[in-house]
């Protein structure tokens, strides 16, 4: 890893550490947020109505894509491709359960080829314990492909400080 790119992993992940505000406090074990899911993935309105907490594609997929910057975005998009193909309406919860467990295995498998931060692993397993229905499921990709997002405009950071695209 260039040392351009280790200062700017550095510098995310102390940005991320020192966020704190009132509904967000950084857990020192994991990294992911104190309050992470602990009212699950949606918010209900007055009137009833369910809806994604915007915390899960903001402020938190922000958070986890800097603590997943040393990985590569081909990597990352990888563990969402079984995901994305089961998204199917016709396919039934337990097909999309599966596709989504899958990223366990596949998450340890990059961790121990020094791809991924162990980081990748908690993180997946403390979601995939909070997939209870299909919206749980729906909710987990959208974060997915929020961090996937973030995880691309790190990357475009990264080029543009080593003199790249």
């Amino acid at each position: 890893m260039s040392n351009n790119k280790s200062k700017l992993i550095t510098n995310q992940a102390s940005v991320a550490d020192s966020i704190n505000t009132e509904n967000t406090a950084i857990a020192s074990t994991s990294g992911l947020p104190a309050n992470y899911l602990s009212s699950g993935y949606y918010a209900t309105t007055e009137k009833g109505t369910k809806y994604l907490r915007p915390e899960f594609v903001g402020e938190y997929a922000e958070i986890t894509a800097s603590l997943l910057a040393d990985m590569n975005l081909s990597d990352f998009n990888n563990l969402l491709r079984e995901m994305k193909r089961s998204k199917k309406k016709t396919l039934p919860f337990e097909a999309r359960q599966t596709a989504a467990a899958e990223m366990l295995p596949k998450a340890l498998a990059l961790v121990h080829r020094k791809k991924a931060p162990a980081f990748l692993v908690t993180f997946i397993r403390n979601n995939l314990d909070h997939i209870q229905n299909d919206d749980d499921w729906h909710a987990f990709f959208r974060c997915m492909v929020a961090i996937s997002g973030f995880l691309a405009s790190c990357d475009i950071a990264i080029n543009e400080k080593e003199g790249g695209v």
